[in-house]
């Protein structure tokens, strides 16, 4: 294995600056009045990117030591996969908390997987150990917002940064700012990279990884699983029977590996980005100009509906947006004519119909809902349609509204991202749409 020599001296550098950076601007301070993004209840936060068809690479962390922690330090962990070419695979442990006041993890119930494809020269695996001196930071930007941000910056960092140098610092160095002020709030207690090459058969088996600042040492498997494998491992997805009597799934777009056989819109100024990446129809509100809002949105083009039923996970990134809206645009024509069903941030949504580009019917204006997850977190909105008007809407599995509109008998659906502050990143992770099995 070939390891990267890590510069300490770098990571020192920029932790000097971020430190100094907040001292000498107040607003990037963490305001203790801002309710926190919600903590996962979860032990690990873990996420694995692998499609059901092709290769794919499994790198299971068995234990990891730490050899320089203060006795009064506790400790966090965090993994990360990935290829270089926009896909990653991610662990945080332990995720419900700060960390840990030990110096030995197991992490064996936790493996990473990354699929392979043509392109697949190289995956690296990125093992960071950290001490949060002051984990509202993290708390303010949303784990899963941080876990993100992390682990594609390690992937950006491995396609362009330069590979002898720090890991870290690469990464937030490239983060626009966003990661300064949680940059600023840890002690890293060790770091290590290593890789494994096509060309070396994907190097499979048991090895250690001792990191170059001598603060970690790792034991990890490497196993590579071909494509007959893979199929033999998949489970069967559920009948779609199964969630939806009377209905057959005919669409269950995820976005897996950054592709879609679908037609979405994709294109970006100087005020928006909408992309499809690695687990996401993707829209980023980067810039307000000319107003008090940012807004973009995109459709799965050419692509109509009128008798469905849909599932629409939907999430947004950041906790600290100010007066976020997104969701649906359904029955959709074009941006000034569809079917609003939207959510808040803060746990309001929207029922209403636009014609040119006027809200011609509110079915149910801004209102407070129990089953609207806050801040950044994942919701799942839902529409079922008959074709003749008649509409029931849900939120998270519990129905909030049905009524009758005849304006729209059919259209595309369209996702959007709406909010009164930048940066502010709104996700479409899943799409399920079914019809009926009768007429």
């Amino acid at each position: 294995m070939k390891y990267r020599i890590l510069s300490l001296g770098l990571l020192c550098f920029f932790l000097l600056a971020c430190t100094v950076l907040e001292a000498d601007n107040p607003s990037s301070s963490v305001d203790p009045t801002r309710t926190p993004a919600p903590t996962p209840s979860t032990m690990a936060l873990h996420e694995n990117m692998t499609l059901n068809t092709g290769a794919r690479v499994r790198v299971t962390v068995r234990s990891v030591e730490l050899l320089k922690r203060e006795p009064d330090t506790s400790a966090q962990l965090l993994v990360v996969l990935a290829d270089g070419q926009g896909h990653s695979s991610y662990l945080l442990y332990p995720a419900n908390r700060s960390g840990d006041p030990t110096n030995q993890f197991n992490l064996a119930d936790y493996p990473l997987e990354l699929s392979l494809d043509a392109q697949s020269t190289s995956v690296s695996l990125w093992i960071l150990a950290l001490h949060n001196s002051r984990y509202l930071a993290a708390e303010k930007l949303g784990i899963l917002a941080l876990v993100l941000n992390l682990s594609r910056g390690f992937d950006s960092w491995l396609a362009t940064g330069d590979l002898t140098d720090d890991p870290l610092a690469g990464v937030v160095s490239q983060s626009e700012g966003v990661l300064y002020e949680w940059f600023a709030g840890v002690e890293v207690l060790g770091q290590g990279v290593t890789s494994f090459a096509k060309a070396d058969n994907w190097s499979f088996g048991t090895n250690v990884l001792r990191s170059a600042d001598d603060g970690l040492s790792a034991v990890y498997s490497m196993q590579y699983i071909s494509e007959e494998e893979v199929a033999l491992i998949t489970p069967t997805p559920p009948s779609p029977s199964e969630d939806h009597p009377g209905y057959e799934l005919i669409l269950d777009e995820d976005f897996l590996g950054g592709r879609s056989v679908y037609d979405w819109f994709q294109g970006q100024d100087t005020t928006y980005a909408n992309s499809v990446v690695a687990d996401a129809y993707e829209i980023s509100l980067t810039d307000i100009r000319s107003r008090e809002f940012g807004v973009s949105w995109g459709s799965m083009e050419g692509q109509r509906f009128s008798r469905y039923l849909f599932e629409a996970d939907i999430s947004l990134l950041e906790n600290s947006v100010i007066g976020a809206r997104y969701g649906i645009w359904y029955n959709y024509q074009d941006g000034k004519n569809f079917m609003y069903f939207g959510i808040s941030n803060d746990g309001r949504y929207l029922v209403a119909i636009f014609k040119d580009n006027q809200k011609i019917r509110e079915i149910q204006g801004w209102t407070m809902h129990p089953a609207i997850h806050t801040g950044a977190a994942k919701n799942t909105l839902s529409v079922e349609a008959d074709g003749k008007g008649n509409f029931t809407l849900g939120i998270n599995g519990s129905e909030v509204i049905a009524f009758t509109d005849e304006t729209y008998p059919s259209g595309e659906i369209a996702f959007f991202c709406y909010a009164q502050s930048v940066p502010a990143t709104c996700r479409l992770e899943r799409l399920r749409i079914w019809e009926p099995t009768t007429e």
